[in-house]
């Protein structure tokens, strides 16, 4: 592993570069992280090869076909790009060492390694074989160990016509029409075989056409191949590939029953010194991607992202928590990201949990308190897809020693069926940690519940909290209402230069709407802005009253604390009464009556809220690509922030998972309220009240045009 060099690209198809792993005839090899954080092998096609329109077609039906294989040692394409100007593939990373590294420093493999390593092989390539596919460059570069067994590389995205000379069988050295097949496969795994259990060659040393020359006119040299081997290797090796065995053929020949399934993670098929070595690979730590710094305002803006409409056609339906599913690969010149179709897998989702996995594993719930059909119905959908996306990932790639499924209950932002949630999320012990609730109606009260029973709470959109009770398991995943409004002023003064502001509180939008004009007031700087504030009674309808006085009055900008279908009407009566000036409102009022309502007034709106839109953020940059293809439609509010809640808990998890009882709630709120989390939104972090206390913007600005909303940018606390 080496460092990029200056000509090296640093992003490529939403993967960040972070080394150099390998050159090699076709390529370079990087380690890459995915825009979720999974670590992968990205290699980019040279560009001679990528001129080569032969090449090229290969290349991309390699790719193709990758696609259609899933075995658990055999590692697939996860994306790639065939068609654009840089060619590339992206695999899951494998922490291990090769089958070259390891006989190198120890020497040749024992009997069993090498049995073992053989039935593992064969089951893989014998998945390869079914499909109708062979692998066509089997070598032991491409064979990893790892704790729990090999893993096969190289499968899927080559372009090459055959393997490694010395590895090619004699029909691919020969040439021919036919080209190498499943026979082939099998011949080169009898010589990596041989390679383990000797560390030769067994057709020897020299150039490449000296060894295709052997392979074709000579008999393989086994004469230091245990004895116990010797019969399947040799018969690997036939010149004939009709006399070759089968890979299923080699695999019920090589397994035992009961001991190849499921070896652990302990390395305890290998020798001690070899085990070591395999386990210090695996858990080293790999490089972590360095801060980018983003400029708070995009000159450039992003394409616009068009409000939800009552009218629009409702997104796909998505699976229940117990469906099963296959996972897709997204493919473009965007480059895709997330999901690995390549592995073909189909993720088998418990809606209850507690139940042991197939393998055996731990199998853990993350819990989803949400609204998922009343007034705050978007952030509750675009945190489970959120949760959802990183669930599958993680369980797909993430090498984890358990399994974890997402459980979503919906409370329609009522407060009788928040309780009823509640409860069935504490009463099942699978539930580890809840994310949620949506809406501050419910909030308060889903808390105190949550916070009696002992279950870590990671809030993401409620922000309008009070005091918390020292026994209380909250952890706010954003800043609290009256803080985050303290964004607006940074806009005012920042982006508008307004120095003459009208505050309006709309009583209809009750608590909300007085925390954020009081934070609003306390911020302004009184030397620099006079402020005209105005409280509007409760039911309010009627905004031409104060929107002719601020209009009269020659305002700069007005500040809105209510709801959007207040804000929508407060844009008409601002545009009846010809006022020119800026107008900043919070999230609560980006909603769809605000358009519905508003009309062609909503143009020139800026909205502070506490989500970043992944359309326009350079640091989610790829994530609405996998969201469109997962689920379709837009991005909802709250998605990229379910991720990345996702991935910190399941993180901790994987931190508590060595402990003999595994993790429990208590233990994961311990870990969670100590943790750091630098995902695709903003980091998370907590104080000790469970306060947010990352060091993430304050908000993020919006601002509506003629044709829906553009991103801006985020809103950074002064001093940043």
């Amino acid at each position: 592993m080496r460092d990029l060099e200056l000509s090296d690209p640093r992003r490529i198809g939403g993967y960040r570069l972070l080394r150099r792993l390998a050159e090699g005839r076709t390529g370079v090899v990087y380690l890459a992280r995915s825009l979720g954080g999974a670590p992968g092998a990205l290699k980019v096609i040279r560009r001679e090869h990528a001129r080569d329109p032969e090449f090229r077609a290969r290349f991309e039906r390699d790719v193709a076909a990758a696609r259609h294989v899933s075995a658990r040692c055999l590692v697939g394409v996860l994306a790639a790009d065939t068609a654009g100007g840089t060619m590339w593939a992206a695999y899951p990373y494998v922490p291990g060492p090769t089958l070259p590294e390891v006989v190198a420093a120890h020497g040749p493999l024992p009997r069993e390694p090498v049995r073992i390593v053989g039935a593992l092989l064969a089951e893989a390539l014998d998945a390869v074989h079914q499909a109708g596919l062979a692998h066509q460059d089997v070598r032991p570069g491409h064979v990893h160990l790892l704790p729990d067994g090999p893993r096969l590389t190289g499968f899927g995205g080559t372009g090459t016509v055959g393997g490694a000379p010395g590895y090619q069988s004699p029909e691919q050295a020969r040439g021919g029409p036919d080209g190498p097949g499943p026979a082939t496969d099998v011949f080169s795994l009898g010589c990596v075989l041989v390679h383990a259990a000797t560390g030769r060659h067994p057709f020897g040393t020299g150039t490449g056409r000296e060894l295709l020359h052997r392979v074709v006119h000579e008999p393989a040299d086994l004469a230091d191949v245990p004895r116990s081997l010797l019969e399947v290797i040799e018969a690997c090796l036939a010149k004939d590939p009709v006399l070759r065995p089968t890979a299923a053929d080699l695999y019920a020949e090589l397994a035992r029953p009961g001991e190849v399934v499921g070896l652990g993670r302990t390395g305890a098929w290998l020798p001690a010194p070899v085990a070591a070595d395999v386990n210090h690979r695996f858990h080293a730590r790999l490089p972590s991607p360095g801060p980018e710094q983003t400029e708070w305002l995009d000159p450039e803006p992003p394409p616009p992202v068009r409000p939800p409409r009552a009218t629009a056609p409702p997104p796909p339906p998505e699976p229940e928590p117990s469906s099963r599913r296959r996972l897709l690969t997204a493919v473009g010149s965007g480059g895709l990201l997330l999901f690995g179709g390549a592995l073909a897998a189909r993720l088998l989702v418990s809606r209850s949990g507690g139940a042991a996995s197939a393998e055996g594993r731990r199998h853990h719930t993350i819990g989803l308190h949400a609204d998922l059909s009343g007034p705050h119905a978007k952030y509750g959908k675009g945190q489970r897809r959120g949760v959802t996306m990183a669930v599958e990932e993680l369980n797909q790639l993430g090498d984890l020693s358990f399994t974890v499924s997402l459980r979503a209950l919906d409370d329609g932002g009522d407060p009788e069926r928040a309780a009823e949630v509640a409860r069935a999320l504490i009463d099942d012990p699978a539930v580890l940690a809840v994310v949620g609730p949506t809406g501050d109606a419910v909030a308060r009260a889903a808390a105190e519940a949550y916070g009696a029973a002992g279950v870590p709470l990671l809030a993401l959109s409620a922000g309008s909290f009070g005091a918390r009770a020292e026994d209380d398991t909250l952890l706010l995943g954003r800043p609290d209402t009256a803080t985050a409004a303290r964004a607006v002023p940074l806009v005012l003064d920042a982006v508008l230069g307004a120095r003459r502001v009208g505050l309006i509180d709309d009583r209809t939008a009750d608590e909300y709407s007085w925390l954020v004009t009081r934070a609003v007031g306390d911020a302004v700087d009184r030397r620099a802005v006079e402020l005209t504030p105005r409280v509007l009674p409760a039911g309010t309808r009627d905004f031409s009253e104060v929107a002719e006085g601020f209009t009269a009055a020659g305002l700069d900008a007005v500040v809105y604390g209510g709801f959007a279908d207040g804000a929508g009407r407060l844009a008409r009566a601002l545009a009846e009464a010809g006022y020119e000036g800026a107008v900043v409102a919070t999230q609560e009022a980006l909603g769809p009556a605000f358009f519905e309502i508003a009309g062609e007034d909503a143009a020139g709106w800026y909205f502070v809220t506490t989500y970043t839109d992944p359309t326009g953020d350079p640091e989610a940059s790829g994530f609405a690509t996998v969201h469109r293809e997962r689920f379709g439609g837009t991005v909802e509010p709250y998605a990229v922030e379910g991720y990345d809640a996702a991935r910190m808990v399941v993180d901790a998890m994987r931190a508590l998972s060595h402990e003999a009882a595994g993790p429990t709630r208590a233990s994961l709120l311990a870990r969670l309220r100590g943790a750091e989390y630098h995902g695709l939104g903003r980091p998370l972090a907590f104080d000790a009240a469970g306060g947010y206390a990352g060091d993430g913007p304050l908000g993020y600005l919006y601002r509506a045009t003629g044709d829906g909303v553009r991103f801006r940018g985020p809103v950074e606390p002064p001093g940043e």
